[in-house]
């Protein structure tokens, strides 16, 4: 049998980090900062052994979690941004888009619940810089979504309202594996109803 191609090394690598991630974000919901290195191999149906070729401890591997998410939920906001229909639309549909990848991506919960609760369970400082482009990636975006589509005294105080609102709103859905059963539009434009209400 010849040697496998480097590219087939890559792919093979791929596979491995995403059950290792979606493992992690799972095993994460249940344990939360307990979690072990040997759960998640469990959980990934992978021997200890191969995650800790990739991971030498939790910190790392949760690390790298986060980080993952980021990019997802920045992905996952991109059409939002379009600039049709005016911010208030924008900031609407940017919340639709974020509860929904909330309810189908685990990690992206664990982010926004953690970034909610200031990175407490997190051990030293080590997710200030994440903490900084969450800032400038997400929430400042929204922020200005905020600021010029709707009538705000705090525009910081309302996307922190909303921010809070879908984070409370996944997580009850999620520890009681009701996301199927979530209306994401309903609950959205029962947020931007109430405000624009108190707007008039």
């Amino acid at each position: 049998m010849s040697p496998r191609t480097k590219e087939q090394n890559d792919a093979i690598r791929e596979i491995r980090m995403n059950q290792i991630m979606q493992a992690a974000a799972e095993v994460y919901l249940e344990k939360g900062i307990q979690l072990e290195i040997r759960d998640v191999a469990d959980k990934a149906e992978l021997g200890y052994g191969t995650v800790y070729h990739y991971y030498k401890n939790k910190q790392m591997l949760l690390e790298d979690l986060l980080w993952d998410a980021l990019n997802r939920t920045e992905s996952a906001v991109q059409p939002a941004l379009t600039g049709e229909g005016g911010r208030s639309h924008e900031a609407e549909s940017f919340s639709r888009l974020l509860l929904r990848k909330c309810i189908q991506d685990p990690s992206v919960f664990i982010l926004l619940k953690s970034v909610a609760d200031n990175f407490h369970h997190f051990p030293g400082n080590r997710f200030i810089k994440l903490f900084a482009d969450f800032q400038e990636r997400i929430y400042s975006p929204f922020v200005e979504m905020i600021r010029e589509g709707i009538d705000s005294k705090s525009p910081e105080k309302t996307a922190n309202l909303i921010f809070g609102s879908l984070i409370g709103c996944a997580a009850l859905n999620i520890h009681h594996n009701m996301q199927s059963e979530l209306d994401v539009e309903g609950f959205v434009e029962m947020i931007f109803s109430a405000l624009q209400s108190k707007g008039r």
